[in-house]
């Protein structure tokens, strides 16, 4: 089976474990997804990238349902694992946590609930 079948298939059964390791192109409409996006495009009409920036040089634009900029080892996913590895360093480094959830969250330049998105994350 070529590589490009096996992408496909990831793409229609939505494969998790594909995410960030390719993006498809959609030539009909100029975007481009990870491969969990929920959109299925047809075959002839699927380019395939190794990056997103293979993507965006190519003239296709990131899809809004499924934020392929913030794919698994973009720079956008490493900030927000970031985050929460430091808040955590801190809540286990604590004896007692008795803080103000916004002051806490404000350490890291975020608000409480976007830091509790990134937990839940």
């Amino acid at each position: 089976m070529k590589r490009e079948d096996i992408y496909y298939e990831a793409m229609l059964t939505r494969d998790a474990r594909f995410d960030g390791k390719f993006f498809l192109g959609v030539k009909t409409t100029g975007i481009y997804c990870r491969p969990i996006c929920p959109a299925k495009p047809k075959r002839e009409n699927v380019e395939l990238f190794q990056n997103r920036l293979e993507a965006e040089n190519a003239g296709y634009r990131p899809c809004l349902r499924c934020r392929p900029e913030s794919a698994p080892l973009s720079p956008v996913w490493i900030v927000k694992t970031a985050v929460v590895r430091r808040a955590l360093k801190i809540l286990n480094s604590a004896e007692t946590i008795e803080f103000d959830e916004d002051k806490f969250a404000n350490l890291f330049g975020v608000t409480a609930s976007h830091l509790r998105r990134l937990f839940i994350e």
